[in-house]
């Protein structure tokens, strides 16, 4: 009875060790669990962003930032309800290089295009023609002090043009203002410094369809919004 009553207890003593060993398996998996893949970071993308990716390091400075604009795509949008059925002419040939809308003859209204997003963002345009050349304003760092301003230049091309294409041809015509934007001003008393920030926003606009083909044309917003900080 004695030894009946040994091998009982062994055994109880037995079952309680490999209990107390399983529960710290278990507690140590909870403790100390494998450490979880970081999730991957998205890739920035946006119009901004590829029109950046086409420009010269000269264009990249570090106080230019290149950023996509909600507001800028929603007056492009808003301002080509100016676009009626009947803009375009019959026979009249969209661009199929990228080119400023007020060069572009297959269209006649842009010009209430231009006037609407002149208006609405506050684009600092007084011929209203929205081309770089009226956006070299940009290089007068005396006359505007504290004042941030705001330009932008508006391109257009056929609709069947590769989106990305068309942004590397945008950026050759922007190429030469980026790389002369100053980073201060030149007064002595009143000192700026400037930062900048580029937008590009691009809108579809469908056309009349003209000898069974379907037409549309892409419109390319580029804005450069210029804000002056007290050195």
């Amino acid at each position: 009875k004695f030894t009946m009553k040994l091998k009982k207890i062994a055994s109880l003593m037995l079952a309680g060790v490999m209990a107390v060993s399983m529960l710290a398996g278990c507690s140590t998996t909870a403790v100390d669990p494998e450490d979880p893949t970081d999730p991957e970071q998205p890739t920035a993308t946006g119009y901004s962003v590829e029109l950046a990716a086409n420009l010269s390091d000269a264009a990249k400075k570090d106080y230019i930032d290149y950023k996509d604009n909600a507001d800028d795509l929603a007056a492009l949008e808003d301002a080509l309800g100016n676009m009626s059925s009947t803009t375009t002419a019959v026979g009249a040939v969209l661009p199929k290089v990228v080119v400023p809308v007020n060069k572009c003859v297959a269209f006649e209204d842009t010009k209430y295009v231009i006037s609407d997003l002149v208006d609405s963002l506050g684009l600092m345009d007084i011929n209203s023609t929205m081309t770089v050349d009226s956006m070299y304003d940009l290089w007068d760092t005396e006359s505007y002090g504290s004042d941030t301003v705001k330009y932008g230049a508006l391109f257009v091309v056929d609709g069947t043009v590769d989106v990305n294409k068309a942004l590397a041809q945008t950026a050759d015509y922007m190429e030469g203002l980026l790389e002369t934007l100053a980073n201060v001003n030149n007064d002595t008393v009143a000192r700026y410094t400037f930062d900048y920030t580029v937008s590009a926003s691009v809108a579809n606009q469908a056309l009349e369809p003209f000898a069974g083909y379907t037409l549309s044309a892409n419109f390319i917003l580029v804005t450069v919004t210029r804000v002056a900080t007290a050195a």
